[in-house]
C-alpha cells in the first residue's frame, strides 16, 4: 500500500530507504509476487494530508518502476482497492505496471485477465487471483485454475478474502481453499486481514490463509505491523516430478519502512 503515510514516508525519506531492509530478499527470488493494494494513478492522494480518513488510495506511478528496481516481477490486482479510482484507474494501473516491466493478474471483478503464467528455470508457474467482496464470478476463478493445471507446473492461488485483524479463517474461507486445492491448486495464499492468519495443510498443500502486512502505515499493534513472506523452492526431477519446499520470512513494517525480522 503506497499512499497515505507510506507515500508521506517514501517522499521524506526516499523509496531506496524505505524498502532497503527487503531488497536482498526481493530481488533474490527468481519471481517475486506481491499485492498491489490499489491503483497507480496520476492524481492526487486524498489521504496523505493524515485528515482526511477516506480509504480511496492512489499510487504515484513513479513508483511503479521502483518496484520493478526493487526485484517484483509480478503484481496481483484482485482486491478491495484497485478500483478506488474506478475502471479508469485500473486501465491505468495496468498500463503502469507493463510500462514498468512487470505483470499483473487478477481482476476486481474477478471477470478478466484472471491469471498469469510465467517460466524459470524450466519451471512453469500458473497466478491466479480471486477477490472475495464483490460475491461474483466465483466459478470463473475455479474455471480459471482447471485451465490453467494443465497448461503449468505450479498454480498458484492468491485469494484476497476475509475478515480483517482476524487469525482465524472463515468458513468460506476454509471451503474456498479446498476447492481451489481440489481444482488444481498447488498452495492458497491469501491476504486482506493485515495480520498473519492460521496456516494449514489440505491434501499435503499448503493454505496461508493471511500474510498480513508488507508496506502498510497500521502503526497501532505488533499484529498490524508483523506480517509473513513466503519462499517457495521448486524443483523438477528428470521424470517431470515436482517438489515444493516452503520457508517464511518475518516481515516487519514501521515508520522507518520495511525489514526482515528474525521471528514473524
Amino acid at each position: 500500500m503506497l499512499d497515505r503515510n507510506v507515500r508521506n514516508l517514501i517522499n521524506k525519506n526516499g523509496f531506496e530507504e524505505f524498502f532497503s531492509g527487503v531488497k536482498e530478499l526481493v530481488s533474490g527470488a527468481d519471481i517475486a509476487v506481491a499485492n498491489l493494494e490499489g491503483p497507480f494513478t496520476p492524481y492526487p492522494s486524498l489521504t496523505a494530508s493524515l485528515v482526511n480518513k477516506t480509504l480511496t488510495f492512489t499510487f504515484d506511478p513513479a513508483l511503479a518502476p521502483k518496484l520493478s528496481d526493487l526485484g517484483f516481477d509480478i503484481l496481483g490486482l484482485a482486491n478491495n482497492h484497485t478500483l478506488n479510482f474506478g475502471r479508469e484507474g485500473l486501465e491505468m494501473t495496468r498500463e503502469y505496471v507493463r510500462e514498468a516491466g512487470m505483470f499483473y493478474y487478477g481482476d476486481p471483478n474477478n471477470a478478466t485477465e484472471l491469471s498469469i503464467i510465467t517460466a524459470e528455470n524450466g519451471i512453469s508457474v500458473g497466478f491466479v487471483g480471486f477477490h472475495e467482496f464483490t460475491y461474483v464470478n466465483f466459478t470463473k476463478v475455479l474455471e480459471e485454475i482447471d485451465y490453467l493445471r494443465a497448461q503449468v507446473d505450479v498454480v498458484i492461488v492468491t485469494p484476497h478474502w476475509g475478515e480483517e485483524y482476524q487469525r482465524e479463517p472463515t468458513e468460506n474461507m476454509k471451503k474456498w481453499a479446498r476447492e481451489f486445492i481440489d481444482h488444481g491448486a498447488d498452495v492458497v495464499i491469501g491476504s486482506h486481514p493485515h495480520i498473519v492468519g492460521d496456516i494449514e495443510e489440505y491434501k499435503g498443500r499448503k493454505i496461508f490463509y493471511s500474510l498480513g502486512n508488507f508496506a502498510f502505515d497500521q502503526y497501532f499493534s505488533i499484529g498490524t505491523m508483523n506480517g509473513l513472506g513466503v519462499l517457495m523452492g521448486v524443483e523438477k526431477d528428470k521424470e517431470g516430478k515436482l517438489a515444493i519446499k516452503y520457508h517464511s520470512v518475518g516481515i516487519r513494517t514501521d515508520r522507518k519502512g520495511v525489514s526482515v525480522v528474525d521471528n514473524p
